[in-house]
């Protein structure tokens, strides 16, 4: 699990941080040939390359364990299957691991990536 030292009165503290799940869209399309999936997303997320991802069937069982590629064209991202079937319209989620300096754990909340505007 991932850590940051922190120094506070000369005593090293170690933060630890919690992954948590985020819901990312819905499986668009399966390639044919097995090999990667589009997905298809409502919001912008900072989807890294390499992220965990999983695909969770409409009876929330999971069906392939994922990993977040560069390729990424408007609400449409793009995630290399590991392992297992995902299929058209299955959820889903990403591991995302809050960093320490991170203003809150969430990165949908406003002000936390730079592309995010809010408009009143």
């Amino acid at each position: 699990m991932p850590r940051d030292l922190n120094k506070a009165g000369g005593v090293e503290q170690v933060a630890e941080l919690t992954p948590i799940q985020l819901p990312i869209g819905t499986v668009h399309m399966v390639d044919p040939g097995g090999s990667f999936i589009l997905i298809q997303s409502s919001r912008f997320l900072p989807v890294e390359p390499g992220t965990p991802i999983v695909t969770v069937s409409t009876n929330g069982i999971e069906t392939a364990q994922l990993v977040g590629s560069s390729a990424r064209k408007g609400q449409f991202i793009t995630a290399d299957i590991k392992s297992g079937r995902p299929g058209v319209g299955d959820r889903a989620v990403m591991t995302h691991v809050p960093k320490v300096d991170e203003p809150a754990s969430n990165p949908l909340i406003q002000g936390s990536h730079p592309d995010i505007q809010v408009l009143e």
